[in-house]
């Protein structure tokens, strides 16, 4: 598992934080918030706890550089584990969207930066596969990404000395989005040479080159993804999807139905009030995009569409990076005043953004269920706020007994299953079973997850959540930070004067800095004028 690596020791207010966090999580608490000053090192007393507690440990910070710094100076502390940087892949990103007081519709434009995505890619499956990772992430933690089970299954094994038809083996790379080399080979594309087939690694910078004998794989060699050096041989790989938004499409024509539905339904709603124009747009852009689905497995915008493709119901939170953690990991949130608040307000921003898409009969009701999870879900999965979680218990006990009381009446009524009705019973039947699993697993998700907000200016939320206050004020190096004094903003000239000489006489060198202010006479005649 973990085993840190570092040249120095715990010193100044370090060991005693260190201690007081480890007794306070082995007491019970898990929620903790470390008061720090600058130059304490927190990073390095949180690389202590991780060695300590020994579980999967997610960071999460509000901006992507101080994520990159992080990520580097875990990897210092743990070089034999795995360590990963998991933030937004866009390098440009224009999201869909509608200006109603411009009448202006703006498409989506993204361009995605293919390292990034293959740093997301083996987060996840260092978090499949290992124990001991550490994911230092931003705020796109949030949002909804490829179903672990769905991830898992869709993984291609390659052993040595087996049988591989070369049709089945192209059909498989292309179902996990990897696509055939035109020119380059380059992140998330495969090449077939007679005999051989490179396959240029989604999680790693590294390209398997398989050599076949006739369909038996003989040779799997390891190459730098640069340069082609030869790096090994191996006798078994597993190839992970190229991408974290491959949609499941083993039961696309219901899909396609329920999409269908959707919109005849939308286009009625619309006729009644006798927006037309509103019914023809909705009409011919659900039409395309099924029409595209149902060619190429895909089209731009698919996302909206996730509420199918992934089998929730309305309001049913997406799958994210949490899921991929067990439930007793370590989570810290770096900066806890600034990342919080970011937690808060992206959620609202983006469906701000979906209602105007919906509103304006550009896109289907469902694709607001194309979302981050909002704070309140992430609050009910880690943190326990008993308050919230019993009001929800409440509401989803009598959800419950309203539609068993339904599906019970409509059970007496469904003798011939008119139409109609049995397509409202089965609706109420998937909503059973759901009210029925978010009693039994909802509130159960991660509850054994340890939590520690880092701040040296702690915000009201932290301080009122946290169970225990830790402070680390006291450097390593036990140096103060020298003493300012700071003079009124008029007046005091002369005193002002003399800190000028003292320093340029401290410091010759700021004296050519000084005369770029083209101050011809001595500091003090002109302060004395």
């Amino acid at each position: 598992m973990f085993e840190l690596k570092s040249s120095y020791s715990p010193a100044g207010d370090q060991p005693k934080a260190i201690q007081e966090i480890k007794k306070s999580f082995e007491s019970g608490k898990d929620k903790i918030t470390l008061l720090w000053a600058t130059w304490t090192g927190k990073t390095f007393t949180m690389a202590n706890i991780i060695n300590h507690i020994q579980k999967p440990t997610l960071v999460i910070s509000h901006n992507k550089t101080l994520a990159a710094q992080l990520a580097t100076e875990f990897k210092n502390f743990f070089p034999n584990n795995a360590v990963h940087y998991f933030v937004s892949y866009f390098d440009y990103y224009q999201p869909e969207s509608y200006l109603p007081a411009q009448w202006l519709y703006i498409e989506k434009e993204a361009t995605i930066n293919q390292e990034i995505e293959m740093y997301r890619l083996a987060t996840m499956a260092s978090l499949l596969s290992r124990e001991d990772v550490i994911v230092v992430a931003s705020v796109s933690s949030l949002y909804g990404l490829w179903q672990k089970r769905f991830f898992e299954e869709n993984c291609l094994q390659l052993q040595v000395w087996k049988q591989y038809k070369f049709k089945d083996l192209k059909k498989q790379l292309l179902h996990i989005q990897y696509k055939p080399v035109h020119g380059k080979i380059e992140h998330g594309m495969f090449d077939v040479k007679w005999e051989t087939i490179d396959i240029f690694s989604s999680t790693e910078k590294f390209l398997y080159r398989l050599h076949f004998n006739e369909e038996e794989l003989e040779l799997i060699e390891l190459r730098d993804s640069l340069t082609y050096e030869y790096k090994g041989k191996t006798n078994k790989i597993v190839v992970r999807p190229a991408s974290q938004f491959i949609q499941d499409m083993s039961d696309l024509e219901n899909i396609l139905i329920k999409m269908d539905i959707e919109k005849n339904n939308r286009v009625k709603e619309f006729e009644k009030k006798w927006m037309l124009v509103e019914a023809e747009r909705i009409k011919k852009r659900v039409e395309y995009d099924i029409r595209m689905i149902k060619e190429t497995w895909f089209v731009n915008g698919i996302e909206n569409y996730s509420l199918y493709f992934d089998k929730r119901i309305p309001g049913q939170a997406p799958s994210t990076l949490f899921e991929y953690f067990p439930d007793d990991f370590l989570m810290i949130i770096d900066e806890s005043h600034m990342t919080i608040p970011q937690l808060q307000a992206m959620p609202s921003g983006d469906r701000a953004r979906k209602v105007n898409l919906i509103k304006y009969w550009f896109r289907l009701p469902s694709a607001i269920d194309h979302r981050p999870i909002n704070f309140s879900e992430l609050e009910s999965k880690l943190w326990r706020v008993e308050s919230d979680l019993n009001k929800l218990k409440e509401r989803s006990k009598k959800e419950l007994k309203i539609i068993s009381d339904k599906s019970r009446v409509l059970e007496e009524r469904l003798e011939n299953k008119n139409n109609a009705l049995w397509e409202t019973y089965e609706k109420l039947k998937e909503k059973l079973w759901y009210q029925d699993d978010l009693n039994s697993k909802l509130f159960k998700k991660h509850i054994d997850a340890k939590t520690i907000f880092l701040s040296a200016t702690p915000a009201e939320y932290e301080l009122n959540i946290s169970e225990k206050i830790v402070e680390q004020i006291i450097r390593p190096t036990w140096l103060l930070d020298p003493i300012t004094y700071v003079y009124p903003k008029d007046g005091n000239y002369k005193s002002l004067a003399k800190s000028l000489d003292k320093l340029i006489k401290n410091r010759p060198h700021l004296e050519e800095f000084m005369a770029g202010y083209k101050i011809k006479a001595p500091i003090k005649e002109i302060f004395a004028e």
